[in-house]
């Protein structure tokens, strides 16, 4: 057996092992103890393995990342932020010198002035977690951009966020199966006791239960079931989705262009498609509005692209096709969601998702009026506190609201609001030029040689960070801890192009 052959095994084996102690916990058939054994398992193999062996683990088991049950007072710390730091201290260990790009200047310059605000913040433990937290995390990218020195790895890492989209998608589609043999009342109480529980620990159960995005709702209809997967609410779970799709785009793409072309297309080809409709299936089935509104920057994008002509019309194209089943399939989608298992009462209403797409340009719409308000709240505080805002995750307080519900997603449901009010103008200003920064790479990226699969991927990405960026105008589920970890891989996946040329060559 090759090396890679072993290599390979072993992953498979302990992405296995991972996810059976987290099924057996998640049933009560074992005790939540069972994850410090199977992550203590993984722990040792990051430690012993080389180190693009432990990232491709650590990114397929993103979606697995589960909180240590080490007290019954500390049992919310998650295990990825174990895992990130025994990566970081090897990559250092093996690094004679650091070379910073302008990206990773940019966020260090951020945190810095994050730090600044912990100054005027009232909960100043609050605010140094939140610090540490994005510390912890965005190590994450000089890690995945300094292992990638080649092809191989690049492709490899690639492979890693298609197994943990799939592994995303399979627990959605458990979930979406389990409201059959459950009332929906029931299927709340068993989700939030059980698979909560041993994903995020007591503590936090206890948030999202009381304070979820589980359920949609417009007048004169029941609430109706939103996909969430394993994640505390639908738009981060959504959200992860999304950032996995222009993977599965470079081999759903043949499909569209050998139909075309010449008929001709295989069955791993029709797979793929299958998969990426069901994904943005999922993604509509989750309810997230800003993300169905987000999709005109994605789309304004690919005109601009197949204007301009900076990419092959072909593959933009392609892309584009995906973007119109998307907005295709939210009809279907509000028909799906009239099944009387989905329903809070058993009632029927297939236009509930036609309805929540019309709400969001209705500003008398309750949770419009709601998102308003909050920003209406938010510019109030700014103005009180322009400089240094009012502490890194002190948001809460703006709305007198209990700072614990942070966790639960209490924020300005706008990304930049929310570092312009916590952490002041100077943060807001970076945060602006970080992202501007990333959409230049990613275009700085389009320009150079790339291999077909490589030009197909690059551009749907630059597309699809297009549309988050968009998305993230009206919420910060980009910073949920799972999905932020993707984005940073992905982000040191460009970056790695822009910064080693070996990368760009073809296997």
């Amino acid at each position: 057996m090759s090396e890679y052959s072993k290599n390979n095994t072993v992953f498979w084996i302990l992405l296995g092992i991972e996810i059976l102690a987290l099924v057996l916990v998640c049933l009560n058939v074992l005790p939540r103890e069972l994850v410090l054994v199977s992550n203590a398992i993984v722990l040792f193999y990051l430690i012993v393995s080389p180190i693009e062996d432990g990232l491709f683990l650590f990114v397929a088991s993103i979606p697995v990342l589960v909180a240590l049950p080490i007290s019954e007072s500390f049992d919310s710390l998650s295990v990825g932020r174990i895992f990130i730091l025994v990566l970081f201290f090897k990559w250092l260990l093996s690094k004679k010198q650091i070379k910073f790009q302008r990206i990773e200047i940019l966020s260090i310059l951020l945190l810095l002035t994050m730090t600044l605000s912990i100054i005027p913040a009232i909960d100043k433990i609050v605010a140094i977690k939140k610090i540490i937290y994005l510390v912890n995390l965005t190590a994450l990218i000089i890690i995945v951009k300094s292992t990638i020195k080649d092809n191989v790895v690049f492709n490899k890492i690639g492979k890693a966020i298609l197994i943990s989209g799939g592994i995303v998608f399979l627990i959605a589609l458990i979930q979406l199966i389990i409201i059959y043999f459950f009332t929906l009342g029931g299927f709340w109480d068993w989700w939030a006791n059980h698979v909560s529980y041993n994903f995020y620990g007591e503590n936090l159960k206890q948030i999202v239960k009381t304070n979820n995005a589980w359920f949609a709702s417009s007048p004169n209809s029941s609430s109706v079931l939103r996909i969430f997967g394993s994640f505390t609410d639908p738009h981060s779970f959504s959200l992860y989705l999304l950032l996995v799709i222009p993977f599965m785009i470079v081999y759903a793409i043949p499909f569209v262009q050998n139909k075309i072309r010449e008929g001709k297309i295989s069955k791993q080809q029709i797979i793929w498609l299958i998969w990426l409709v069901s994904s943005l299936f999922f993604v509509i089935l989750s309810g997230t509005r800003g993300i169905w509104f987000g999709i005109v920057f994605a789309i304004f994008v690919c005109i601009y692209l197949f204007i301009k002509k900076m990419n092959s019309n072909c593959v933009v194209s392609a892309i584009m096709i995906v973007l119109i089943i998307f907005i295709i399939l939210i009809p279907i989608v509000s028909a799906f969601t009239a099944i009387p298992q989905f329903k809070e009462s058993g009632g029927s209403d297939a236009s509930l998702i036609i309805k929540r797409l019309v709400s969001i340009l209705n500003l008398d719409e309750t949770s419009n009026q709601g998102r308003v308000y909050i920003w209406k709240k938010s510019f109030e505080s700014f103005k009180k506190y322009p400089i240094l805002g009012i502490g890194a995750g002190n948001f809460p307080i703006i709305l007198k609201q209990d700072i614990a519900l942070a966790k639960a997603g209490s924020s300005a449901h706008n990304l930049y609001l929310n570092f312009l009010v916590e952490n002041g103008i100077f943060a807001f200003i970076l945060i602006v030029l970080i992202v501007l920064e990333i959409l230049l790479n990613i275009f700085t990226v389009l320009k150079k040689n790339l291999s077909p699969d490589k030009r197909k991927l690059i551009t749907a990405i630059f597309v699809f960070f297009v549309w988050i960026f968009g998305y993230s105008l009206f919420d910060i589920a980009l910073l949920d801890e799972r999905v932020f970890l993707l984005f940073l891989t992905i982000l040191g996946m460009i970056l790695a192009i822009e910064r080693n040329p070996e990368v760009l060559k073809y296997e």
